[in-house]
């Protein structure tokens, strides 16, 4: 589990620094307005990459929601695909590593809060009480 924990920690900080090519690449197409939203966007990616040092939970969730998002408008713009089939190499390979992090994120979060639920036995509702724990479970009523 720990070396899933390192995979999403360095693709949240890798889709930061990612960020960065992103967002100098954007500025000069996108109006100020637009901007000013994706700037927010990476900023809150910053601080999702420090929250994964010291609140590795809160950062997967934050990372998780983030990821949606981000792959939602990345697929859901058809002027992505025009940079891919312009040939513009710098731009796509920044649409495409974005894309490919968003997706590897989502896909290992998603997996971690899973298996984690699952090694928790009082995080199900129809988990059953350990039997060493029965005596310690108050009456009913």
């Amino acid at each position: 589990m720990a070396s899933v924990q390192k995979i999403i920690q360095e693709l949240i900080i890798f889709s930061a620094l990612l960020g960065v090519a992103f967002l100098w690449q954007a500025y000069p197409l996108l109006p100020s307005e637009v901007f000013g939203i994706l700037a927010f966007g990476w900023f809150l990616f910053v601080v999702d990459s420090v929250l994964t040092f010291v609140r590795p939970l809160a950062s997967y969730v934050l990372g998780l929601i983030l990821a949606l998002i981000a792959l939602s408008q990345t697929l859901s713009q058809p002027e992505h695909y025009a940079i891919v089939e312009s040939g513009n190499l710098p731009a796509t390979l920044t649409l495409v590593l974005g894309s490919a992090a968003q997706a590897l994120l989502i896909v290992f979060i998603a997996y971690f809060l899973i298996t984690r639920r699952k090694k928790d036995p009082w995080a199900w509702p129809s988990a059953e009480v350990p039997p060493d724990q029965e005596d310690e479970q108050p009456a009913p009523g």
